[in-house]
């Protein structure tokens, strides 16, 4: 309709300019004739008697006159009539449509870059922690008329999100919506992502049911984050639920969701389930990355099984994935757990030799294989390799070596390692003080331990179960029993939260005698078939 108003606007001068210069032309033709016949006559006229030539010149010199001075006169009137009827129309004159298209799109231009410089405006203040700026310049950003994108309210929503306000992380994607911005999935998985980094299963799956009831649909990212929100807690009938919804909705999961699950069952020590979703996984035709097979080597070494944990070692070759040193830390994991130091010295020798860096966690498994198998020397000799190697040890090392001189009965070899160790700024925890405290109790030196107890007391460390069993043990190695302490120390860890698990329960029963344990553990509510699910990770 424009595009016809314009043409009809400049259209309506045409015809008129062109009736000005018609009228021009025909005057002006009229006047030359006229001045033709005037001359003819004249000489038709003078031709019986001649009439003088002078009065023939004086008379059209005297038209020609005439009409040189009309011209100017006619010329000024038409110019004026014109630029009249130019102020009358300036924009219809000025202007052609391809311009005004131009000027357009020039505005809209503008408009879109004041709407992008708001929406970055947004982005910088989350980015610096200026939640309430952020929450000013999204309002400004509805309240103008310049186009908006999810980009600003999904950098808000995230932020309340991570702080854990999933309040006002809620009250922005309603907001969203009301301002006719469709939330999309990324809207919705920031908010589950917060939620299962801050351990909040729940709350991520809630997230999830919203998404459906407003009837965005997940991607396999959304069905990854709860998956792994429940593999982390090791709620793995949870997590294989959600994998079945993923697939009734038709999303095909990735490789990130398998990783869960075998993380999952790794944390059961099921390598069986491990396995098991490996092999489905590969089936639906997905890469195993290294992390999917270091998942299954470490739910291999959980369950000590060096065997099944060397035969995945060799599928991740098989495959041409690169073990790296987590991987490496697994198989080492594993032959401690089952004792054999011999392997575990075998597959640190092979990382190296691959041409992966060893660190504190390799040479860590290391020394606690050779701990559990008492090989002392064994031990010693990987530490001189960790500080030629340039590694610091930690206390998870020292602790490894005294262990093995709990093992290997080495109480001055054991006083100087922990002197070691506090020399070195490497603070002790309560696993390093029952460490150095075992050997001590199997010799029945309860002194000796209860001195460490008061010492780990005044560093501000709570006893655990580790510590109360190598107390309990000091009391019933000692000679003659120390039943009253026993009993005394039990009643008091009971009371401050300490689990009593199946070696806590049997040190309490050398000590006070299996009639007084049974007696004291009713007393106190304590079911012995709750204490044999209390598991020790190491002893």
């Amino acid at each position: 309709m424009f595009t016809k108003m314009q043409a009809s606007s400049c259209s309506d001068m045409k015809p008129k300019q062109k009736d000005d210069r018609s009228r021009i032309g025909i005057l002006l033709g009229g006047v030359t004739l006229c001045i033709c016949v005037a001359d003819y006559v004249l000489a038709e006229l003078g031709s019986g008697k001649a009439e003088p030539a002078f009065n023939r010149s004086f008379l059209i010199e005297t038209a020609v006159v005439i009409v040189c001075m009309l011209l100017p006169a006619i010329f000024m009137r038409l110019s004026k009539n014109r630029r009249a009827l130019a102020k009358k129309h300036p924009k219809s004159v000025s202007t052609p449509p391809s311009k005004i298209k131009a000027k357009l799109e020039e505005e809209s231009e503008k408009s879109n870059n004041a709407g992008r410089g708001l929406a970055q405006a947004v982005t910088s203040a989350v980015r610096l922690g200026e939640l309430s700026r952020a929450e000013r310049l999204l309002h400004e950003i509805i309240t103008s008329n310049t186009s908006m994108d999810p980009m600003p309210f999904n950098a808000v929503i995230n932020a309340f999100a991570k702080n854990g306000d999933s309040q006002s992380a809620l009250k922005w994607l309603k907001q969203m919506r009301s301002s006719g911005i469709p939330p999309n999935p990324v809207s919705y998985n920031i908010l589950m992502d917060a939620a299962v980094k801050a351990d909040r299963a729940e709350e991520a799956e809630s997230w999830l049911r919203l998404m459906l009831k407003d009837g965005v649909a997940p991607n396999e990212v959304s069905f990854a984050t709860v998956i792994h929100a429940r593999a982390k807690r090791g709620e793995i009938v949870k997590a294989e639920r959600w994998l079945s919804e993923m697939l009734d909705s038709g999303v095909e999961p990735n490789i990130v969701s398998y990783n869960s699950l075998i993380y999952a069952c790794g944390r059961k020590g099921d390598s069986a389930g491990a396995e098991k979703w490996i092999t489905e996984a590969e089936a639906r035709g997905l890469v195993p990355r290294v992390t999917t097979f270091t998942a299954v080597v470490d739910a291999c070494a959980k369950s000590g099984d060096v065997k099944r944990a060397e035969k995945w070692m060799q599928k991740m070759a098989e495959a041409q994935v690169e073990p790296n040193v987590v991987s490496f830390s697994a198989m080492i994991d594993a032959c401690a757990k089952a004792g054999n130091s011999e392997r575990a010295r075998h597959w640190h020798t092979q990382m190296i030799s691959q041409g992966v860096q060893p660190n504190v966690h390799s040479f860590s498994a290391v020394i606690n294989a050779c701990a559990k198998n008492g090989d002392l020397l064994a031990a010693f000799e990987q530490f001189e390799a960790m500080e030629a190697a340039g590694v610091t040890a930690d206390v998870v090392v020292y602790s490894g070596l005294l262990d093995a001189c709990a093992k290997a009965g080495e109480l001055k070899h054991a006083r100087e390692i922990f002197r070691c160790m506090k020399a070195n700024g490497v603070m002790p925890n309560v696993v390093a003080y029952a460490s150095l405290a075992r050997p001590f109790a199997h010799k029945g030196d309860w002194q000796e331990v209860e001195r460490l107890a008061a010492e780990m007391g005044a560093a501000g460390l709570k006893m655990n179960e580790y510590f109360l069993y190598a107390q309990l043990l000091a009391y019933a190695s000692a000679k003659p029993r120390q039943a009253d302490r026993a009993e005394a120390l039990f009643r008091k860890a009971w009371s401050q939260g300490v689990q009593a698990n199946k070696h806590v329960v049997t040190a309490l029963g050398r000590a006070v005698g299996r009639g007084k344990s049974s007696q004291l553990l009713a007393e106190l509510g304590i079911s012995e078939d709750d204490s044999r699910r209390q598991r020790a990770k190491c002893y």
